[in-house]
């Protein structure tokens, strides 16, 4: 990974009538090819931060600069190598799929070779070879959200802002943009990436910033911040799938089963892993792989938010 990309520094914006600041002297930098998150409730600062960041909206204090352009001074370079894939759909219901990617390709003025060569890959990644035909109100919701990456991807963007991409849709489609994602990643393309889905955010992101009330109150690599949670996680792989019977009694401690064969459990400490490893062995259920020592993200998140909105309180009386 090469050096910062991306430097946000002393950026405040306050909307107008508003009690107080959307965003209040944040600061981020974030390297060329990382795929980075921004989390934090709704209303923390997230969507105004990438308004900024994309020249969306105009910085009342502080600065952006983005492969050394400032968006004060080179907003247009900086537009040149930027998508955004908003959280709302940003294409025209009335047109088919072909047509919505056919009129943001002469948007973003395409060439004729340009237009085939990105068609054929955002209808790739995206897997919407068999929708192009199809008026976009006729899409599901997972659809829609597959057409709004594809959009996003036309310019071949090195920077691509992802508002919420996956909010409201099916698993398959989920997978395909999380997939597709990942492939840009590999690709070294640079992702700024907001989700409450936190599994998401373990799989796309090494690095994440967490907003609250405008302001950044943590900001490290992901597996770091998973190292801080007091409660810690097991991840257990079985040979084979677990007895329903030992499923059962594992769900003494909460249990997500992220595969057939693989579970993830959250424990108070090492005490309680050998209790695991008893239960385990009781109904013959083998190990092949067991990692241990690290929380969810989720967790992290919650407590580092918790502490935040306390130090707010205090501040305040």
């Amino acid at each position: 990974m090469s050096n910062n990309f991306i430097y946000v520094a002393g950026l405040s914006y306050r909307y107008p009538g508003a009690r107080g600041a959307a965003l209040e002297a944040v600061d981020l930098a974030i390297p060329e090819g990382s795929s980075f998150a921004l989390l934090g409730p709704n209303g923390a600062g997230k969507t105004t931060l990438l308004s900024i960041m994309m020249g969306l909206l105009s910085p009342q204090a502080g600065d952006v600069s983005v492969a050394g352009y400032s968006i004060k001074n080179d907003l247009e370079k900086i537009k040149s190598i930027s998508a955004l894939v908003p959280q709302d759909f940003a294409f025209y219901a009335k047109l088919t799929g072909y047509e919505n990617l056919r009129f943001f390709a002469d948007i973003y003025g395409l060439s004729a070779t340009q237009w085939q060569q990105q068609l054929e890959y955002c209808t790739h990644v995206c897997q919407l070879q068999d929708m192009l035909s199809r008026r976009t109100s006729e899409y599901s919701g997972g659809m829609k959200r597959r057409l709004n990456l594809a959009i996003g991807l036309l310019n071949g963007p090195k920077i691509l802002y992802l508002d919420e991409p996956t909010v409201g849709i099916d698993a398959l489609s989920r997978q395909v943009v999380i997939s597709a994602i990942q492939s840009l990643r590999a690709q070294g393309t640079t992702i700024i990436y907001t989700s409450h889905y936190m599994e998401e955010v373990e799989a796309i992101c090494d690095e994440l910033a967490i907003i609250n009330r405008g302001r950044v109150v943590a900001r490290d690599r992901t597996t770091n911040l998973r190292q801080q949670g007091t409660e810690k996680s097991v991840t257990l792989t079985f040979a084979a799938t677990p007895s329903a019977e030992c499923l059962n009694e594992l769900r003494r401690w909460p249990l997500v089963q992220v595969h057939e064969r693989r579970i993830e459990l959250t424990l108070s400490g090492s005490d309680e892993l050998n209790a695991v490893l008893d239960v385990c062995k009781r109904y013959q259920s083998r190990i092949e792989q067991m990692q241990f020592g690290v929380s969810r993200l989720e967790q992290t998140y919650l407590e580092l938010l918790k502490a935040n909105e306390a130090e707010a309180g205090e501040a305040a009386a």
